[in-house]
């Protein structure tokens, strides 16, 4: 769905990071295929905590330029149309010249959705790469409670936010006919967010 939804400039400038998937070696990996989208494999499983080590990866090996803009986003979300490539552009354009690390993408940095750059990356990977596993509660301890540790709004850097806030569009049957997803947009750049409400551990399915 994800995938799909990707405006045309965008299709061969996607990374994918995978994490503890079918991994023959349990060991870091990264492939470059022809289309131009690169690939990273992880041992961890930290949900998109995952993004600030796999794009870390590629900073270190040269494969991105150490200027680039990264949108970070999970694999539950979806591009509403293909306005989303240039909003994304007009907010690098204005922030570029700025000191801006991590550009929050709504007033709250809600589900850790953002624009980051190397400087942001990297104290996010030094945090996170030795960890081997976060529990579902962990991670939204992290998105929310923004002075813990492990929080990406505590890190170091420079923040900005992007002041308007999600829109909640109710619930809504996204992937199956079991499990309903809560909908937020973000009309920062025209996304759809889809998510579990999880008060407790069990209360997620784990997959679409």
């Amino acid at each position: 769905m994800l995938l799909d939804s990707l405006p045309p400039d965008w299709k061969n400038k996607y990374i994918l990071v995978y994490q503890d998937e079918n991994m023959e070696t349990h060991e870091e990996n990264t492939k470059i295929f022809e289309d131009g989208h690169m690939e990273v494999y992880l041992p961890n499983n930290i949900s998109d905590y995952g993004n600030w080590v796999g794009v870390n990866v590629l900073f270190e090996k040269k494969l991105i330029p150490a200027d680039s803009w990264i949108l970070f986003i999970h694999d539950t979300c979806k591009f509403v149309n293909h306005e989303c490539s240039g909003l994304t552009q007009g907010l690098i354009n204005n922030y570029d010249d700025s000191q801006t690390d991590i550009l929050w993408l709504c007033d709250t940095g809600q589900c850790n959705i953002c624009l980051i750059r190397k400087t942001g990356v990297e104290y996010g990977n030094k945090l996170y790469k030795d960890i081997k596993y976060m529990t579902k509660m962990e991670t939204i301890k992290y998105e929310h409670q923004h002075r813990e540790t492990l929080s990406p709004k505590s890190f170091p850097v420079n923040h900005s936010y992007v002041r308007i806030a999600p829109v909640f569009l109710g619930k809504r049957f996204v992937y199956n006919n079991q499990n309903q997803r809560c909908v937020l947009l973000y009309k920062s750049i025209n996304m759809e967010k889809y998510y579990c409400h999880t008060v407790q551990e069990s209360d997620h399915p784990f997959a679409p």
